[in-house]
Parts: structure tokens; sequence; C-alpha cells
């Protein structure tokens, strides 16, 4: 008990330094702030993945209320790192026993690290999209290194579920706001199409991530309601149902696209039905609750933004529905076609047929570097500068070709091997929605790029192949 008063506390306290710097917002004191994290993680690693689960998913709201932020993610996780790098140096060998997933991973980077050096790529690109892709990946390696017991496991889903709840009530007061509370001002002067203007951004600054954030929270609850009775539970029903309901006010196309590859998916592997019987209720509440946010909203707008310049917010029920419905109407693949995401498919395939083999390399087609550096084969192409593919495979076909390719599907293949041999773990359910996420995802985000799946996806992997795990939970479902 007192070692987990201690842990709690370190927890706390770091929050608190955390507070401090977004009043004082100062960004030599938020970079001392995330530095003092760091050090405690190092200290104590569990507590490092517990920063990592509050931390990351805040981190654009952070760095928009505070700069020296940036950087928080990254020295928690390069301190944890040399953390497990001094536990292991009596046993140098398991700090180089890798998973076959893993070796693909390398082979992967070689290949689009050596070709972006073939294309004269900059070195800080090559950089920022080698970060983009792997700083997750060393959860992975820290986590699969570590003691994991139940308590911890127990810890970092109550963080999450925490968390969660916490950012679902902001995105249903921004949401009715109209993105005039609960953001930074930054974020309130944002112009935005109309289409989008009706979506919650939330405190991850993005509809998709936040909707996938919330969807994980809500898989992970499951677990938590096995662990709990009485009241304890009504406040779990209650935590899912406001996740629910911002994530349908996300409108995030993507994420219910996930969401049904995996029903269909695990129904017919399991054909478990009566698990999803209380999801369906907590799904029918999140419905109703949505249209009631959206009615808010819309009577909060009438009421006191009338006359402001507020153009193209209202009628949000209206434009919701119509960003479902027109999802594969001919208008909306009319413009794809011409300049949106079919356009850069086609784009894709036209630099693949000159550049077959290894691609152009990293930073160099719609990723997280070219977004900073652009690109020195846009020009050669018509394409914008500030193109965002949106589709992870499109991305890995032109910048690393037929190999990059193949060493992604042979990382997709180890992955679903360690995914069907542990279905019936009490991780099982939650680790074949991520898979499944991973795959189907791919095909409308840089799902690579996303942080906060990435760090969830990481972290479980990690538990999955870790050989030192004490005592299993219960099932999810």
């Amino acid at each position: 008990m007192n070692l987990l008063q201690r842990n709690l506390s370190i927890l706390f306290i770091g929050i608190l330094a955390v507070i401090v710097g977004l009043v004082v917002t100062n960004s030599k004191l938020a970079l001392l702030i995330s530095v003092f994290i760091a050090l405690l993680s190092f200290w104590k690693k569990e507590n490092g993945i517990l920063f990592l689960l509050i931390f990351i998913p805040l981190r654009p709201f952070l760095i928009a209320v505070n700069p020296g932020f940036k950087v928080i993610g990254d020295a928690i996780i390069g301190l944890l790192l040399i953390r497990t790098i001094w536990d292991s140096r009596k046993e140098l060998r398991k700090l180089f026993t890798f998973h076959p997933f893993e070796l693909a991973f390398f082979a992967f980077a070689v290949i689009g690290v050596l070709s972006a050096l073939i294309t004269d790529v900059s070195l800080k690109a090559i950089i920022v999209q080698f970060r983009a892709y792997f700083l997750f990946y060393l959860v992975y390696y820290i986590v699969k290194r570590m003691d994991i017991t139940s308590v911890m496991i127990r810890r970092m889903s109550y963080t999450t579920f925490f968390l969660a709840v916490i950012m679902s009530i902001q995105g249903i007061v921004e949401k009715i706001s109209n993105k005039t509370a609960l953001m930074p001002q930054e974020w309130q002067e944002w112009w935005l199409s109309p289409t989008n203007r009706i979506r919650v951004y939330g405190l991850l600054k993005g509809p998709n991530e936040l909707s996938l954030y919330l969807l994980i929270a809500i898989i992970i609850s499951l677990y938590l309601l096995k662990q709990v009775h009485g009241k304890a539970r009504s406040f779990l029903y209650v935590g899912m149902t406001l996740m629910g309901t911002t994530m349908l006010l996300t409108y995030s196309r993507g994420t219910l696209l996930t969401l049904f590859a995996f029903l269909v998916i695990y129904l017919i592997v399991n054909r478990k039905w009566r698990p999803f019987v209380k999801l369906s209720i907590v799904a029918i509440v999140s419905i109703g609750l949505f249209f009631g946010v959206n009615q808010a909203a819309d009577l909060y707008y009438n009421h006191y933004l009338t006359g402001e310049d507020q153009e193209g917010y209202g009628k949000d029920s209206d434009n919701g529905s119509k960003r479902y419905k027109n999802a594969f109407s001919e208008e909306t693949i009319g413009q794809s076609s011409s300049s949106g995401r079919l356009y850069y498919v086609k784009k894709a395939v036209e630099i693949f047929k000159d550049h077959p083999i290894v691609g152009t390399g990293f930073g160099t087609f719609g990723g997280a570097a070219t977004l900073a550096y652009s690109s020195p084969i846009y020009d050669d192409y018509g394409i914008e500068s500030n193109f965002y593919s949106d589709n992870q495979y499109i991305l890995v076909l032109a910048e690393t070709g037929i190999l990059g390719t193949l060493a992604l599907i042979l990382v997709s293949y180890f992955l679903l091997v360690a995914t069907w041999k542990n279905r019936k773990k009490f991780y099982g359910p939650l680790l074949s929605y991520l898979f499944i996420a991973l795959i189907v995802g791919g095909a409308v985000y840089n799902i690579l790029e996303n942080d906060t799946f990435m760090m969830f996806y990481f972290i479980l992997l990690g538990i999955v192949l870790n050989k030192q795990i004490n005592k299993e939970p219960d099932s999810f479902i």
C-alpha cells in the first residue's frame, strides 16, 4: 500500500508540475518540467508509462498553451530507454533479442532511409520521418523488457479511462460552445470549412485522432468492468457513454469503418453476441446524447453567437448527417478524383512507376516530414507543399517501392500471427481491434504517424510479447 501511495504521489507531482507550466507560460520552464518528469520516469519506469498515457494524448493542447512542452514525450521515452539499457547491463543479450516483426520493421526503415539519401532528401526531413515511425516502437522495446503485473495493467487502464472522460467532457463543451470554450485562443480562431467546423477536434487537435483514442478507451473500459461492482460499474457506464457521444461528434467515418470491421471479424471468429448487448445500450444512449448535444449547440448558437462571425456553423445535425451519407456519393468521388484522396492515389502510382524498386525515400510524399520541409520531388509531379496523404499504403508505395512494401507486409504478417496466437488472452479483444484498425485505418489515415494510436498499440504489443507478465487478469469480454 505504501508503495502504491508513493507511486501515485509521484504521478500527481508530475501532473501538478505540468499544470504550473500551463499557468506560467514560459517555454524554458516547460522544458525544465519536461526534463523533471522524464527523470521521474527514469526513477520508476511504471510511472513513465503512465505519464505517456496522460501527456501524449494531451500533447497538442500542451504545446498550444506552452510550446516548451513539445519535448515532453521524447524526453520521457529517451530516459526510459536509458533506464532499460541500464537495467539490462548484465544481460546485454536481452537488448538484442528481436521478434521477427521488428526485423522486418528495421528492413523497412533501412530501405526508406537509403532511398531518401539517393533522392537527396535533407537529413532533417529524414530524421523527422524516422521519428514519426519509430518513436513509439521504442515504447514497445521498453515495455517488452519490463516486469508487468496485473496491478500495473489496471493502473494503465484507469489512467486511460479518467483521461478519456475528461477529454469527452471537453469535446462536448467544445461542440456546444462552437469552439469558444475550453480551447486555447489559437484554436478558437481557426478558420474551418462548414464540414469540418461541426466536428469536435478535442484536446488531441484532430477529430480522427480523438475518435480513435475514445474507441480504444471504450474497449479498455470493458476490462475495467470485470474488475468492479456496484456503483463503480455505473460510473464506468456513464464514462463510456460520454466517450461514445463525443466519438460520434467527431463525425469520423474512418473510425466507424475500423469498428465495423472489428465487430464483423470478432463475431465471426468468436461467435459471442452476449457481451455486446450491454454495449448496444451504451451505443443507443450515446446516439441519443449525440442528438441532444447537437440541439444544445444550435440553441447556443442562436441565442449567443448570432451576429458574430460564425459563418457555416448552423444546422449541425444536417451537416453531420450529410457527411456520413455523402461518403460515397458521386459528388464526393468526383471531388476526390480531381483534388482529393483518389487524385493523390494516382500521383502515388505515377511516382511508383518511375521508382518501382525502393521508391523515393522517407520524407518525399505526404508524410510528417513533407509538411515541415516539403519534398524534392513535388515540383516534378505537380504536388502542393501542404499535401498530406491520409493513406498509409500509397505513402509506403511511393516512398519505399516494392521492397519497402514487402517489408511492411512481413511486419503485418508477423503481427497477425501474434494477434491470432493471443486472441483468447485477457487483452485479446483490444489487441484484435488495434491490429484491425492498423490495417483498415491505413487506407484512410497515415496510421503509423498517429502518435496516440501507435502508443497504445506498441504498449499492448510489449505486454503481449513480454515473457515476464505475472498473473493475467480476466478477459475484457
